[in-house]
């Protein structure tokens, strides 16, 4: 290599497939309206058996707040497997503002505000899939 020539390399930010980290929350929304929350999200929410879904469309960000299951406005949380994986069917929540896309989305840089109310950031997901099997 000349003395002059500069190499460029470029950070991969992305992260290894599989398992490889448990104890981080994931929330994903499949193309179908469906939520699903792996067991530390779960938690870090506060294990609530409903939520009110709140939209903030200048941030384009959804919002998940603990409430009654019997509120008239509760979206139910429900278990999905035995390894504590939960959902709730969002699909209302997502046609009335208009959140369309293709393949399943992974939220990034999951919060819980100093309320309760977890934050998932439309503008930073990643369209994932199952990938081999």
């Amino acid at each position: 290599m000349a003395l002059n020539e500069i190499e460029k390399w470029d950070v991969f930010t992305g992260k290894q497939y599989g398992r490889t980290v448990k104890k981080e929350a994931r929330v994903t929304l499949g193309s179908y309206g469906t939520l699903y929350l792996n067991s530390q999200a779960f938690i870090e929410l506060g294990s609530p058996a409903a939520v009110a879904m709140l939209f903030d469309s200048g941030r384009r960000r959804i919002g998940l707040r603990p409430i009654a299951p019997m509120a008239p406005h509760a979206f139910k949380i429900v278990p999905h497997t035995k390894t504590g994986y939960h959902r709730l069917s969002a699909a209302a929540f997502c046609h009335h503002h208009g959140i369309f896309h293709k393949g399943t989305l992974l939220f990034h840089d999951i919060r819980i505000d100093d309320n309760g109310m977890m934050r998932l950031d439309l503008v930073n997901t990643t369209i994932v899939t199952r990938g081999a099997r």
